[in-house]
Protein backbone atom coordinates (compact mmCIF):
# COMPACT_ATOMS: atom_id res chain seq x y z
CA UNK A 1 0.00 0.00 0.00
CA UNK A 2 1.12 3.77 -0.54
CA UNK A 3 1.76 5.66 2.56
CA UNK A 4 3.17 8.56 0.94
CA UNK A 5 3.67 10.01 -2.80
CA UNK A 6 6.64 12.36 -2.79
CA UNK A 7 6.16 13.22 -6.32
CA UNK A 8 3.63 14.49 -8.81
CA UNK A 9 3.45 14.03 -12.78
CA UNK A 10 5.93 15.50 -14.42
CA UNK A 11 8.46 15.99 -11.66
CA UNK A 12 12.10 15.59 -12.95
CA UNK A 13 13.60 12.52 -11.71
CA UNK A 14 17.43 11.73 -10.95
CA UNK A 15 19.21 8.94 -9.58
CA UNK A 16 18.36 8.51 -5.74
CA UNK A 17 14.79 10.48 -5.75
CA UNK A 18 12.65 9.57 -3.54
CA UNK A 19 9.43 8.66 -5.43
CA UNK A 20 7.02 6.96 -2.64
CA UNK A 21 6.79 5.27 0.38
CA UNK A 22 5.23 2.13 0.83
CA UNK A 23 3.98 -0.16 3.72
CA UNK A 24 3.54 -4.10 3.06
CA UNK A 25 0.07 -5.23 4.64
CA UNK A 26 0.53 -8.46 5.18
CA UNK A 27 2.31 -8.17 9.13
CA UNK A 28 2.79 -5.46 11.03
CA UNK A 29 5.43 -5.12 14.39
CA UNK A 30 4.10 -3.84 16.99
CA UNK A 31 6.35 -2.56 20.00
CA UNK A 32 5.82 -3.04 23.05
CA UNK A 33 7.93 -2.23 26.75
CA UNK A 34 7.52 -3.32 30.18
CA UNK A 35 10.07 -4.04 33.25
CA UNK A 36 12.39 -5.80 32.84
CA UNK A 37 12.24 -8.38 35.53
CA UNK A 38 8.83 -9.53 33.67
CA UNK A 39 10.44 -10.84 30.57
CA UNK A 40 10.95 -13.92 32.76
CA UNK A 41 7.24 -14.53 32.45
CA UNK A 42 7.95 -14.33 28.74
CA UNK A 43 9.06 -16.46 25.83
CA UNK A 44 8.82 -16.28 22.15
CA UNK A 45 5.57 -17.58 20.70
CA UNK A 46 3.53 -16.15 22.99
CA UNK A 47 -0.04 -15.05 22.24
CA UNK A 48 -0.57 -11.24 22.99
CA UNK A 49 -4.36 -9.47 22.88
CA UNK A 50 -4.08 -6.23 21.65
CA UNK A 51 -6.68 -3.81 22.30
CA UNK A 52 -7.07 0.22 21.45
CA UNK A 53 -9.13 3.00 22.71
CA UNK A 54 -10.13 3.97 19.29
CA UNK A 55 -11.59 0.81 18.56
CA UNK A 56 -15.30 -0.41 19.27
CA UNK A 57 -15.70 -1.71 22.84
CA UNK A 58 -14.71 -5.02 23.18
CA UNK A 59 -12.63 -5.68 20.06
CA UNK A 60 -9.30 -6.63 19.92
CA UNK A 61 -6.61 -8.34 17.40
CA UNK A 62 -4.23 -11.28 18.24
CA UNK A 63 -0.57 -11.24 17.80
CA UNK A 64 2.50 -13.05 18.39
CA UNK A 65 5.67 -12.45 20.46
CA UNK A 66 8.27 -12.78 18.43
CA UNK A 67 11.44 -11.75 20.34
CA UNK A 68 12.67 -9.40 22.59
CA UNK A 69 14.79 -6.49 21.61
CA UNK A 70 18.60 -6.53 22.73
CA UNK A 71 18.34 -2.45 23.82
CA UNK A 72 16.27 -1.16 27.18
CA UNK A 73 13.75 1.68 25.86
CA UNK A 74 15.58 5.13 25.64
CA UNK A 75 14.08 7.24 28.36
CA UNK A 76 13.89 4.22 31.14
CA UNK A 77 15.05 0.49 32.19
CA UNK A 78 11.97 -1.24 30.38
CA UNK A 79 12.43 -4.00 28.11
CA UNK A 80 11.40 -3.72 24.75
CA UNK A 81 9.23 -6.68 22.71
CA UNK A 82 8.38 -7.11 19.30
CA UNK A 83 4.83 -8.50 18.35
CA UNK A 84 3.33 -9.16 14.83
CA UNK A 85 -0.19 -8.95 13.51
CA UNK A 86 -1.17 -10.49 10.60
CA UNK A 87 -3.42 -8.61 8.51
CA UNK A 88 -3.22 -5.80 10.41
CA UNK A 89 -5.15 -3.35 8.01
CA UNK A 90 -8.10 -6.48 8.61
CA UNK A 91 -8.39 -7.05 4.40
CA UNK A 92 -9.39 -10.36 4.41
CA UNK A 93 -10.29 -11.11 8.46
CA UNK A 94 -12.98 -8.90 10.71
CA UNK A 95 -11.81 -6.96 13.32
CA UNK A 96 -10.14 -3.59 13.86
CA UNK A 97 -7.70 -2.33 12.07
CA UNK A 98 -4.25 -1.18 12.72
CA UNK A 99 -2.81 1.59 11.46
CA UNK A 100 1.28 3.37 11.92
CA UNK A 101 1.09 4.80 15.20
CA UNK A 102 -1.52 3.30 16.57
CA UNK A 103 -1.20 3.67 20.85
CA UNK A 104 -2.51 -0.28 21.85
CA UNK A 105 -2.29 -1.86 25.16
CA UNK A 106 -1.12 -5.38 25.16
CA UNK A 107 -2.18 -8.37 27.13
CA UNK A 108 0.16 -11.57 27.57
CA UNK A 109 -0.34 -14.99 28.44
CA UNK A 110 2.79 -15.56 30.31
CA UNK A 111 4.03 -18.74 30.17
CA UNK A 112 4.09 -19.97 34.49
CA UNK A 113 6.09 -22.85 35.09
CA UNK A 114 5.98 -23.03 39.04
CA UNK A 115 3.08 -22.93 41.40
CA UNK A 116 2.06 -19.03 42.71
CA UNK A 117 -0.20 -18.07 45.07
CA UNK A 118 -2.32 -15.07 44.19
CA UNK A 119 -2.73 -12.23 46.81
CA UNK A 120 -4.89 -8.73 46.88
CA UNK A 121 -1.88 -5.74 46.68
CA UNK A 122 -3.41 -4.44 50.01
CA UNK A 123 -2.09 -7.88 51.86
CA UNK A 124 1.52 -6.98 51.68
CA UNK A 125 2.83 -4.83 54.03
CA UNK A 126 6.48 -3.18 53.38
CA UNK A 127 9.78 -5.06 53.42
CA UNK A 128 7.45 -7.61 51.32
CA UNK A 129 5.40 -9.02 54.49
CA UNK A 130 2.31 -10.57 55.19
CA UNK A 131 -0.05 -11.17 58.16
CA UNK A 132 -1.96 -14.92 58.33
CA UNK A 133 -3.72 -16.48 60.78
CA UNK A 134 -2.86 -19.73 62.21
CA UNK A 135 -4.93 -22.53 63.47
CA UNK A 136 -5.84 -21.23 66.78
CA UNK A 137 -6.74 -17.57 65.16
CA UNK A 138 -3.57 -15.95 66.00
CA UNK A 139 -1.58 -13.69 64.14
CA UNK A 140 1.95 -14.68 62.21
CA UNK A 141 3.81 -12.53 60.60
CA UNK A 142 4.73 -14.10 57.32
CA UNK A 143 8.10 -12.83 54.78
CA UNK A 144 6.98 -13.84 51.29
CA UNK A 145 8.90 -14.03 47.87
CA UNK A 146 6.99 -12.36 45.36
CA UNK A 147 7.23 -13.29 41.64
CA UNK A 148 4.83 -10.35 40.71
CA UNK A 149 3.40 -6.78 42.22
CA UNK A 150 0.73 -4.99 40.46
CA UNK A 151 -1.43 -2.28 41.32
CA UNK A 152 -4.49 -4.67 42.27
CA UNK A 153 -2.72 -8.28 42.50
CA UNK A 154 0.44 -9.74 43.57
CA UNK A 155 1.81 -13.78 42.82
CA UNK A 156 3.37 -15.15 46.10
CA UNK A 157 6.32 -17.62 44.98
CA UNK A 158 7.27 -18.47 47.91
CA UNK A 159 6.48 -18.00 52.32
CA UNK A 160 3.11 -19.26 51.91
CA UNK A 161 0.92 -22.72 51.40
CA UNK A 162 -2.13 -22.97 49.49
CA UNK A 163 -5.11 -22.95 52.25
CA UNK A 164 -3.43 -20.88 54.82
CA UNK A 165 -5.36 -17.52 55.81
CA UNK A 166 -4.16 -14.51 55.21
CA UNK A 167 -4.74 -11.11 56.65
CA UNK A 168 -6.11 -8.46 53.64
CA UNK A 169 -7.76 -5.75 55.91
CA UNK A 170 -9.14 -4.73 59.09
CA UNK A 171 -5.65 -4.67 61.49
CA UNK A 172 -4.37 -1.00 62.29
CA UNK A 173 -1.29 -2.14 64.67
CA UNK A 174 -0.71 -6.10 64.41
CA UNK A 175 1.21 -8.12 66.65
CA UNK A 176 2.74 -11.60 66.47
CA UNK A 177 0.56 -13.45 68.40
CA UNK A 178 -2.40 -11.78 68.55
CA UNK A 179 -5.74 -13.41 68.72
CA UNK A 180 -8.31 -12.31 65.98
CA UNK A 181 -11.75 -12.72 64.78
CA UNK A 182 -12.31 -13.99 61.08
CA UNK A 183 -15.84 -12.27 59.33
CA UNK A 184 -16.26 -13.73 55.98
CA UNK A 185 -18.78 -11.75 54.35
CA UNK A 186 -19.96 -13.51 51.44
CA UNK A 187 -19.01 -10.66 48.92
CA UNK A 188 -15.71 -9.93 49.90
CA UNK A 189 -12.29 -11.81 50.61
CA UNK A 190 -11.86 -13.01 54.48
CA UNK A 191 -10.89 -10.26 57.22
CA UNK A 192 -9.38 -10.20 59.81
CA UNK A 193 -10.03 -7.96 62.98
CA UNK A 194 -8.85 -7.41 66.48
CA UNK A 195 -10.79 -8.73 69.31
CA UNK A 196 -12.69 -8.10 71.63
CA UNK A 197 -15.34 -5.92 70.10
CA UNK A 198 -14.01 -5.05 66.15
CA UNK A 199 -16.21 -4.51 63.79
CA UNK A 200 -14.19 -4.35 60.56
Amino acid sequence: MVQERLVGAGSLLSQGTEVLHLVGVEQFWVRASLPGEWTEWLEAGTNVTLTSRGWPEGATREGTLVSMLPSLEENGLQAQLLITVNDPLALETDGPALRLGDVLRASFQPAVQEQLISLPSAALRPGDVTWRVDEENRLRRTPVTLAYRGEDDALIRDGLETGQQVVTAGLAQPREGQLVRIRRPSDTPAQAGNEPGDES
